[in-house]
């Protein structure tokens, strides 16, 4: 099911899948207007004054001069879709380009002018002038004449969504809102039925990945399903968005009984393994996108800090989200309550230094971005919930206010100073620390 995953994700952000999908239902479509009889029930003759009532040679020209449009039409539109990609990997970084490629309504306009030149195409194949007008095809080429009409509208929303993907907000509000739907895929912590102590033995040995590339998926279910079966404890040193290079990425073994050689290669099919990152377990993998819009923002090319400021606003309020949410335990358990798996899990400091680290090294000498990073930060302080997330938001409030004394403009030193001495204020107002959050039992 792992491989079915990545399968379904690496489909959903293609832009061959639905236009492929389209045009051969517009195959199909114009193989059944042609021989399904609709042009002796509807024609021009019978009234229908929608219906084209041109003779053959009539038709052959119309459907030429729409297929000939057509082509044109859709290269005007790759040439403007290779520019805007363009554009968005200079300002925004190209790792955000799946983001445009998986948009859904992309993928369908360009599939609606890659399936009306396929109809068009065929129905003009079956134009034939020397079998007289009572073969002409009005209901089919009625029908291509509508899908042109359709492309045009098309056309139009195209460019408007195109125009409106090049701009900044738009693209850190979509890559927000991929951030919150990996937020509300993590898995929920749960209570395992029965405590249990670690299973002990005598015999240790470590399983290396035979496979260099980024750990996209962790099947701990399976993972957990094989160390009860061994009655063994598997503690693995690596997780998904991690690199691991053939040979390392270890995963520690404890058991009792001398493990078989098969069990190696069962637990190496537990881990997915591919040439980038993706967003099913890795919880920093649309953090990171963010942080990158950000520091092409702060660089000297482009010394954008509205942008910035920006995504420092969406960080933060995911980061809030996390914070209300309980984060992967490391320990899985079995039905009996025995932890058998300990996986390496993200933690609330590793999150917040994911979001805020990077960007506060390069905003250095950015005091609106110093500011609004320490307001943001104040404002996490105020709502965090536990002993934990108030020291790691205090460490990064300290962090930023270090830097005051860095800033060129004593003035900015002091604003800076002021924004912290508020932000700290707020700890007073966060919520009482929360009860130990549960051990997660693996299905």
């Amino acid at each position: 099911m792992a491989w079915v995953r990545i399968a379904y994700n690496r489909l959903r952000t293609s832009l061959w899948l639905i236009p492929a999908v389209m045009a051969a239902a517009a195959t199909a479509l114009a193989f059944a207007v042609l021989y399904s009889g609709l042009d002796l029930r509807i024609s021009p003759q019978g009234g229908q004054g929608w219906v084209f009532s041109g003779d053959a040679g009539t038709a052959r020209d119309l459907l030429s001069t729409l297929l000939s449009g057509m082509i044109t039409m859709t290269s005007l539109v790759v040439s403007i879709t290779m520019v805007v990609l363009s554009l968005s990997a200079g300002q925004l970084g190209p790792r955000l380009i799946w983001n445009f490629m998986g948009d859904r309504q992309i993928q369908t306009v360009i599939g609606l002018f890659v399936a009306t030149i396929l109809y068009t195409l065929v129905i003009l194949r079956s134009v034939n002038e020397e079998l007289g007008a009572s073969y002409v095809p009005h209901v089919a080429i009625t029908v291509a004449s509508l899908l042109v009409v359709t492309c045009l509208f098309a056309l139009l929303f195209y460019l408007n969504k195109l125009a409106r993907s090049i701009i900044s907000d738009t693209m850190i509000d979509r890559v927000a809102q991929n951030l919150a739907g990996a937020i509300a895929a993590q898995p929920q912590a749960r209570v395992a039925t029965v405590g249990g102590p670690l299973p002990s033995g005598s015999h240790r040995r470590t399983i290396a990945l035979e496979t260099s590339g980024y750990v996209q998926f962790v099947d701990y279910a399976a993972l957990c399903r094989i160390a009860t079966r061994r009655n063994a404890l598997l503690t693995v040193r690596i997780r998904p968005g991690h690199f691991a290079i053939r040979g390392g990425g270890r995963i520690d073994v404890l058991s009792q009984d001398p493990l078989p050689e098969p069990v190696d290669d069962d637990v190496r099919a537990a881990f997915v393994i591919g040439p980038d990152r993706t967003a099913d377990q890795d919880l920093e993998y649309s953090i990171r996108q963010l942080v990158e819009i950000a520091l092409r923002a702060l660089s000297p090319g482009m010394n954008d800090a509205f942008t910035a400021m920006a995504v420092i606003d969406r960080l933060a309020a995911a980061v809030e989200a996390i914070g209300r949410r309980p984060l992967p335990r490391p320990e899985y358990t079995d039905q009996n309550g025995t932890v058998r798996v300990i996986a390496d899990v993200s933690t609330y400091e590793g999150v917040v230094d994911a979001a805020f680290l990077q960007i506060r090294q390069s905003a250095a000498h950015d005091p609106a971005v110093l500011m609004q990073l320490a307001a943001r930060l104040g404002d996490l302080l105020e709502v965090s919930r536990s002993d934990e997330q108030r020291a790691v938001l205090t460490k990064h409030i300290e962090l930023v206010r270090r830097l005051s004394g860095a800033l060129d403009e004593p003035a900015d030193g002091r604003a800076l100073e002021h924004t912290v001495a508020e932000a700290r204020g707020r700890s007073a107002a966060a919520l009482p620390p929360r009860a130990t959050r549960p051990v997660r039992r693996a299905d």
